[in-house]
């Protein structure tokens, strides 16, 4: 017998990550036809995928999937307290709806349950209907000092109550005294409770001031977006952070103080 040609195996090179995940599971999904995931059997849309996968998530709570929310939800907290200008250049490029309203009602959650065993239930419903006011009233306000957006108002509001959502932060912060209580009384009178040298007011000033910071950053990184002058930056960043303290101080005179006749408190 003469001799046979070995026959040679052909090397297959796997398909490049193309960087497709599962929106439910994060399994990657390169390489596959049908629109159903292997691992958990959800069913998606390829369009999206793609969309999703040219545009990957830059804020960390959107990014992790699993137990890893937990630990994602504090380091996403934690940058949009501490480091404000990281969270505006993620926010910028990406929003989740469903993640940022998560997130919002874990903060909401987490904050009442703490309010509840120090406060009496009328003040904790004034509080939460206030609050929950307050972030549309301030999407609304920011919607229109917003003036890259205009041409979407409706997709520009939607932004900044996602952004409202992520910025309630804060409110975990109140469990220790409560929310800030600045009526505009307060803003015109300098002798008010809030302008006394008090453990109590230090406190509800760097509240006040976090959150503001927070909302400066996220409007200043979309008039950067389209080539905004510095000097015209500076100017609309003060004039939108007096204007949301004024609206802040607005709503929890006028509709906080009445919420709170109203339930009882």
């Amino acid at each position: 017998m003469g001799d046979q040609p070995i026959p040679q195996t052909e090397l297959v090179t796997p398909p490049t990550d193309a960087g497709l995940r599962c929106p439910q599971c994060d399994y990657n999904l390169t390489g596959l036809s049908n629109p159903r995931c292997p691992e958990c059997g959800q069913k998606f849309n390829w369009d999206q995928v793609r969309r999703a996968a040219a545009n990957p998530p830059r804020i960390f709570f959107e990014r992790v999937h699993g137990w890893r929310k937990v630990p994602g939800f504090f380091v996403t907290w934690a940058t949009v307290l501490f480091a404000p200008w990281v969270f505006a250049r993620q926010w910028i490029r990406r929003v989740s709806a469903v993640h940022a309203v998560a997130f919002g009602a874990v903060c909401f959650g987490s904050t009442s349950v703490a309010l509840l065993f120090g406060c009496e239930r009328a003040f904790l419903a004034t509080w939460l209907t206030t609050a929950v006011i307050y972030i549309v009233l301030q999407a609304v306000c920011l919607s229109l000092l917003d003036v890259s957006g205009w041409r979407r108002p409706f997709a520009t509001l939607r932004l900044w109550l996602l952004v409202g959502c992520y910025t309630s932060a804060v409110m975990m912060t109140e469990f220790v005294q409560g929310p800030p209580h600045l009526t505009l009384w307060d803003l015109r009178a300098s002798t008010g409770e809030m302008y006394r040298l008090s453990t109590e007011s230090v406190t509800y000033w760097a509240q006040i001031g976090v959150w503001v910071i927070g909302l400066v950053c996220c409007y200043v990184q979309r008039l950067r977006r389209k080539h905004a002058s510095l000097c015209l930056v500076a100017l609309a960043a003060v004039f939108m952070a007096s204007s949301i303290v004024a609206l802040y101080a607005a709503t929890i005179e006028y509709i906080g103080v009445r919420l709170c006749d109203w339930y009882g408190c």
